[in-house]
């Protein structure tokens, strides 16, 4: 499947891999609705033997009780695991308590593109200087960071994979905002999403609107919301776009996009 991926990521991992070895461990944020499909996997290698904290983000629109199967889950692979929403949270500097001794520590932070990197970068930093929004790829170099006298963080640009052929991957991706809609086939990725939430919460797909099908529901979608071109035609662009943004701002609820069990079995 179509993704963006500027030469910025390659560099950055090239850049990780040769610095991983001044890092005594690593904060893997991830979006709380999909752990497992936000994780880099391809820079995991990287981080072998390094201490290992999984920072469940975004849980304000994910299940709740699935987040709490993803910790309990993570756990038991002997990681550490902190769950939370950035956007609510006062101190991220307690994050990186787990990891303080009485020496310095260098501590790197990884993820994919808009999974909460930069949003945590300036919290720690207590000012927003790094450039942070709702699309993916706003931090563009790997840059160290001073938080006090015994730790440093390595700030990371998100990293995501050159092609996907996955389906399901594609489709929690886009879910997660971790694929810029506006940067691929974006008719193709919403009708993936769409596809996924028939499957595992068909009742998501039902507030869209009436209809048998879902363009049926689309279409009284559009309807219902004045979605119209010059012509008068629907306009249909509009409408995937826009029940794009309210599914994955939560408006249709919290959802997560995938369970633990979901890996076990594959």
């Amino acid at each position: 499947m179509e993704i963006w991926y500027p030469s910025h990521i390659e560099k950055a991992k090239k850049a990780i891999k040769s610095l991983v070895k001044t890092v005594g461990g690593v904060v893997e944020v991830v979006d709380a609705r999909a752990p497992m499909a936000t994780r880099p996997m391809d820079i995991e290698p990287y981080f072998s033997g390094k201490v290992k904290m999984i920072f469940l983000n975004k849980t304000d629109l994910a299940d709740p009780q699935v987040t709490n199967m993803w910790i309990e889950a993570f756990s038991k692979d002997n990681m550490i695991v902190f769950s939370g929403s950035l956007k609510e949270m006062r101190n991220a500097r307690k994050l990186f308590d787990p990891f303080r001794g009485s020496r310095e520590i260098n501590i790197a932070i990884v993820g994919m593109p808009n999974v909460g990197k930069s949003t945590l970068v300036n919290m720690i930093k207590r000012r927003r200087s790094a450039s942070i929004g709702d699309r993916p790829g706003v931090t563009r170099a790997v840059q160290w960071i001073r938080v006090d006298d015994r730790l440093k963080v390595l700030d990371t640009p998100g990293v995501t994979y050159p092609k996907i052929y996955n389906d399901l991957l594609y489709a929690k991706l886009g879910l997660c905002n971790v694929i810029d809609v506006e940067k691929v086939d974006f008719e193709a990725l919403i009708y993936y999403e769409l596809d996924l939430l028939c499957k595992i919460q068909h009742t998501v797909v039902e507030k869209i609107g009436e209809g048998s099908t879902i363009m049926e529901r689309l279409e009284n979608y559009a309807k219902k919301r004045g979605f119209l071109l010059k012509e008068g035609a629907l306009d249909m662009n509009r409408a995937l776009l826009t029940v794009h943004r309210e599914i994955t701002h939560g408006k249709f609820g919290k959802i997560s996009y995938e369970v633990p069990i979901d890996y076990i079995q594959s």
